[in-house]
């Protein structure tokens, strides 16, 4: 159950670049990192998944730059649920590789994904709204490189995150 949750988040990761902007290169691109993504789960690999998740947050905003400008909040919604599942899922893995784990536990563990996600999609819509007053007077062009910018930074603080909690329950 754990591993079909990481597959569901890297084919988003993958295909959401192409929803925003269909282009061969940003398919190419978009696959690239997925298959990064899909390394880091099977090894499990938190360097290879941060890596990866680095790689989508790129290739996608490639994608809202050359996309016309129509909103695609849905489309970066999804994109960060993704990224979450996949750094927690790729931690999870790593964490207890080789260990049996009773499917309650797996079942807990996707129950605190599924509140840690619908918190993000809360916090997510506060901050598109405060992102939408802000971007008024932000030139077109330099939006994808903050918003990059920004996604790095979350990507950072939620791998920090992580290994401290990891290394607490230890």
């Amino acid at each position: 159950m754990v591993q079909l949750t990481g597959f569901i988040a890297i084919l988003l990761i993958a295909g959401l670049p192409v929803l925003v902007q269909q282009n061969l290169p940003l398919v190419a691109a978009g696959i690239a990192a997925g298959a990064i993504c899909a390394i880091a789960v099977l090894l499990p690999s938190l360097g290879l998944a941060v890596a990866g998740a680095i790689g989508a947050l790129l290739v996608f905003s490639v994608a809202l730059l050359m996309a016309p400008p129509a909103g695609a909040l849905v489309a970066a919604i999804l994109l960060g649920i993704a990224l979450l599942a996949l750094l927690d899922i790729t931690h999870y893995r790593q964490r207890f590789r080789g260990a049996m784990v009773e499917p309650a536990v797996a079942r807990a563990h996707i129950t605190d994904l599924a509140l840690s996600v619908a918190a993000s999609v809360g916090a997510i819509v506060l901050l598109a709204g405060i992102v939408e007053v802000l971007s008024i007077g932000l030139d077109a062009s330099i939006r994808p490189i903050v918003a990059t910018s920004g996604g790095i930074l979350v990507m950072v603080a939620l791998l920090l995150a992580v290994t401290r909690l990891g290394g607490r329950r230890s």
